[in-house]
């Protein structure tokens, strides 16, 4: 009994070395990707859906799907890509304002812009969720084409939003909480400033992912069969 536990306790660690080792990859190609700043958005993208590729469709090379996932979402986005830092920068800036200046005026606008940036923030975190089930609509080459534009991911955000809006609540929360942990601990930025939001937008799309490995694993039996 115990030579048969040994080797599947190795198997098992090692498959934890080996998805923890694809997972700071990608982290660090988010982190590479996103220096320019202006394509941080385009690096969130590629980041979600090279997860979506390698853990759900069973895809490998990570490093080699993350670039090749970038170049079409900076092709595709990055108008979006050189708007998202200004946002961030205004948005910070209003909230900082408003917070100093006091007074019913600040009280009033806190709670104008507070719940407009939450909404934002769920529509971020709802895009990166629908960019998941993109992974399964390119079943050829890498960068063919095939995935759907960005206008379908819009779309396909908003749907997923309106099923799903608690844990997109709950993300918003989790989202301000992180920001304000990095305010206080700047180095966690190498670590996590790609794979919270991601984890967050695969939290959301839970249903989708178990149906997804489902009919997967359905396909792989009548295969095997």
């Amino acid at each position: 009994m115990e030579s048969t536990k040994g080797p599947s306790r190795s198997a098992r660690l090692l498959g934890v070395f080996e998805v923890t080792g694809d997972i700071l990859t990608l982290q660090l190609l988010f982190l590479l990707a996103s220096l320019p700043v202006i394509t941080m958005f385009p690096a969130a993208l590629a980041l979600q859906y090279s997860l979506g590729d390698i853990f759900v469709e069973g895809r490998p090379r990570p490093a080699r799907l993350f670039w090749a996932n970038f170049t079409w979402a900076l092709r595709r986005t990055w108008k979006v890509a050189v708007l998202l830092p200004l946002i961030m920068v205004l948005a910070a800036a209003s909230l900082l304002f408003w917070l100093t200046a006091g007074g019913l005026a600040g009280v009033v606008a806190l709670c104008i812009l507070v719940p407009m940036y939450g909404v934002l923030v769920a529509g971020y975190v709802a895009v990166l969720a629908s960019t998941l089930q993109a992974s399964a609509a390119d079943t050829g080459t890498l960068g063919s084409g095939s995935i759907a534009g960005f206008r379908e991911r819009l779309s396909a955000a908003w749907s997923l939003a309106q099923r799903r809006a608690i844990p997109l609540a709950l993300s918003v929360v989790v989202m301000v909480t992180w920001l304000l942990v990095l305010a206080k601990l700047p180095t966690l930025v190498l670590v996590g400033t790609g794979l919270v939001p991601a984890g967050l937008a695969w939290w959301v799309a839970a249903p989708w992912i178990q149906d997804r490995r489902a009919t997967l694993a359905a396909g792989q039996d009548r295969k095997t069969g």
